[in-house]
């Protein structure tokens, strides 16, 4: 018999809450991230399919967000940390928004345990009727290109799924690779990856109900390793990084991305004598200063492919400057106040587009009511037109100049990308730092 608790979540496919909040969820994603590809979205079933959506977790709730924006068909429920659930209205808006609560070691409940039994219980029953589950099988966030040892939740919940109904045939597995350019800064570039379903059915032994997690688990990580940008080993992350940032992964697609992994993955098998060329060019590299003059996105690899920008970038400089004038003073102070209350880089986009999702509405909203009120002392009283006007106004002008900003953001990288290339000091202690790299994993 099932034991339930009187604050649990409902079983439900959707939700008011979640339908009315994903608008303003996927207008803030696409203005804050610059969306170069969802690829494999074409994989991404149908709303009658049950599924699991497994993906890497570097960005804080800036992960769900951009799943729930691709997936655009789709509620997500995903599980989140149970202390945010303790007020009751705060409990009943989450559970509103599909969020379900799960119990960890510091919440120091004595029935965590079976607390935790009964939330996957009905996760089990919202896959009965459809729903879509997201899960982060590296259990927590962690702001790096690395993909760290899974969790067995993911594990648990498929072989639940399958010892309460051996019949899910169409239960569907299905991974997700995140890739940031640079997370926590706006109009910076994002790809999203979407791998074949991942297989599971042959592991479970429908009479004796043993499932092989272990297996399941090295598939989900293989998928992943596939999906993202896995910097492995860890330990040597901080030398390398560099290297890969320039490689542009977020710019790079199918034969491209697989090339660029097959180069990456040799890292892994590299002897101790390998990294001591690696070590002294990145210790040189440092001492140089040239990684606080350019960022290595902008200065790639070699010269010919440093950093371009687009011709008309300065041409519609007047629009974006005329469009995002009414914005800035709010862009400008969220943008203080992220810097001086966020302190882990993984919330700081976080911070900035759920803050900026909710103001900029009410914000503009403020601004044309008093437009509205300037216009009507000057002729027949209340614009209508007026109001609805400028918040029109406000919200294609706040576009184009976020557009216009990634664009001036390659300009400018390019600017700073031709200052080092051109010094002949500078550009020689970036050549030998990738150089370095170079000798011991190429082929």
């Amino acid at each position: 018999m099932k034991k339930t608790f009187h604050d649990e979540p409902p079983v439900q496919k959707t939700s008011v809450g979640y339908g009315l909040a994903i608008h303003l969820v996927r207008s803030a994603v696409s203005r804050f991230h610059r969306m170069e590809d969802a690829e494999g979205s074409d994989l991404i079933p149908g709303t009658s399919v049950p599924m699991i959506m497994v993906s890497n977790h570097q960005n804080g709730l800036m992960d769900p967000l951009i799943s729930c924006t691709l997936a655009a068909n789709h509620q997500i429920h995903w599980l989140t940390r149970a202390d945010i659930f303790k007020k009751p209205l705060i409990r009943k808006l989450l559970f509103s928004f599909n969020q379900m609560p799960i119990f960890r070691q510091r919440d120091r409940l004595s029935d965590a345990k079976e607390r935790n039994k009964r939330i996957f219980e009905i996760c089990i029953d919202r896959l009965s009727i459809g729903s879509t589950i997201g899960l982060f099988p590296e259990g927590n966030h962690q702001a790096m290109k690395t993909l760290r040892p899974l969790k067995r939740g993911v594990a648990d919940m498929v072989a639940l799924s399958l010892r309460r109904n051996p019949e899910m045939d169409n239960l569907v597995l299905l991974p997700i690779g995140i890739d940031y350019e640079q997370a926590d800064a706006m109009q910076r570039r994002l790809r999203y990856r979407v791998g074949t379903p991942i297989l599971f059915k042959d592991l479970f032994d429908s009479e004796s109900e043993e499932f092989d997690q272990k297996s399941l688990l090295d598939r989900i990580y293989s998928a992943l390793d596939n999906l993202m940008v896995n910097l492995q080993p860890e330990e040597r992350y901080p030398i390398l990084i560099d290297f890969v940032r320039a490689m542009r992964t977020t710019e790079l697609a199918h034969s491209e991305w697989k090339d660029v992994q097959r180069l990456t993955r040799r890292f892994r098998s590299l002897e101790a004598s390998d990294w001591m060329g690696i070590e002294e060019a990145h210790q040189q590299l440092i001492a140089s200063g040239i990684l606080d003059a350019a960022r290595p996105e902008d200065l790639s690899l070699d010269e010919h492919s440093s950093r371009s920008s687009k011709w008309f970038t300065w041409l519609l400089a007047p629009l974006a400057f005329i469009g995002g004038l009414p914005s800035f003073p709010l862009a400008y102070i969220i943008q203080q106040q992220s810097q001086k209350r966020v302190k882990e880089v993984a919330f700081m986009s976080t911070f900035k587009m759920s803050t900026s999702m909710f103001l900029f509405p009410f914000y503009w909203w403020v601004q044309s009511f008093a437009v509205a009120l300037i216009v009507g002392a000057f002729s027949d009283g209340w614009s209508w037109t007026a109001m609805f006007g400028w918040y029109t106004f406000n919200l294609v002008g706040s576009r184009i100049a976020g557009f216009w900003y990634g664009l001036y953001l390659d300009w400018k990288g390019m600017v700073q990308a031709r200052k080092i290339w051109n010094d002949p000091t500078s550009k020689q202690i970036w050549s030998n730092y990738v150089h370095a790299i170079r000798s011991v994993i190429s082929e």
